[in-house]
């Protein structure tokens, strides 16, 4: 983790999750607090890019399905309607895949590709902090206004593998990769800061909920590993829109005791990078502004148990 990434993770930004909403509602009362903890599935896709001007000459396409994923969060109620709200979520496993595609006449076809189904997830999590108030609440329905930051940090490298390549003719080169040798790790960094809005509507035993968060990710990074030649590539991505949206339906079977099941969306906007280069044997180091690209998307689907003390 980066210097930037690093003072980001510590500045303990929030992470939407589905039911965020119905949370702000059930930490109404003084003195109240709220934990929960869940288990979800988690799906991630990021796309590396790279360019010469307007042309794309190369795109790494980066994704895994079915991650375990891990959430623990606690709300703390304040006085006047406020709260506070701290998250957690750490992510392991998966079935990962990895495919890169280059283009040695821009604006053609693809000219060489290689496949990785041996693409294994080295880490995934987020960290956060929000904070807000509940600015309104009537018949069972509750609106929240609320701020935070969130930190999410990905991780991916793949072994293996299978190659077409056009040196000697137009998709004329085929092979494969050692099984089990690394080829390219991948990394992203996304700390963005957000403003959202919370709604939740409680009808008897059952709470239903939803977020949306509109942010920007600032001083993101991606880090580019090439095993076999030596290489790293750190990207220093421009700032970007990003937006996250969650549900959740909740049911409280007992006094203060509740099961609930959320999904959640997150999305970092396609953006542009300068991109440092630096030959891991040397120490030599070259730049390439305006170089390099990518973006990020997760969905998640939770079941978890929340409790109020």
């Amino acid at each position: 983790m980066n210097f930037r990434a690093l003072a980001a993770c510590m500045t303990l930004v929030s992470a939407p999750v589905a039911s965020q909403a119905g949370d702000m509602l059930l930490s109404s009362a003084d003195g109240t607090v709220i934990f929960r903890g869940s288990y979800g599935i988690t799906a991630v896709k990021a796309n590396e890019l790279v360019w010469e001007g307007k042309a794309k000459v190369s795109q790494l396409i980066w994704k895994s399905q079915g991650i375990s994923t891990f959430t623990g969060d606690a709300t703390f109620a304040l006085d006047k309607s406020f709260y506070l709200k701290a998250i957690g979520t750490i992510g392991f496993g998966g079935d990962g895949y990895m495919a890169d595609y280059d283009w040695f006449n821009p604006g053609g076809p693809w000219t060489h590709r290689s496949q990785h189904p041996d693409t294994r997830l080295d880490h995934y999590f987020a960290l956060g902090l929000e904070a807000g108030r509940e600015v309104l609440s009537y018949d069972g329905t509750a609106v929240s206004l609320g701020g935070g930051f969130k930190y999410t940090d990905v991780k991916w490298s793949a072994y293996g593998g299978s190659y077409v390549y056009s040196d000697t003719g137009f998709r004329a080169d085929r092979g494969k990769f050692p099984d089990g040798e690394k080829g390219i790790s991948y990394q992203q960094q996304w700390p963005v800061p957000y403003l959202g809005v919370n709604l939740s509507h409680t009808e008897g035993a059952w709470t239903f909920g939803s977020a949306l968060q509109g942010g920007i990710a600032v001083n993101a990074d991606g880090t580019d590993d090439h095993w076999m030649r030596d290489l790293r590539f750190i990207d220093h991505f421009d700032t970007t829109p990003a937006v996250m949206i969650s549900a959740s339906a909740e049911y409280e079977f007992r006094p203060d005791t509740a099961f609930y099941l959320s999904g959640s969306f997150d999305h970092m906007f396609r953006t542009r990078a300068d991109t440092d280069e630096i030959d891991k044997l040397t120490g030599d180091k070259h730049k390439f502004p305006d170089g390099a690209g990518a973006d990020y998307q997760s969905v998640t689907v939770s079941l978890g148990l929340r409790g109020r003390f």
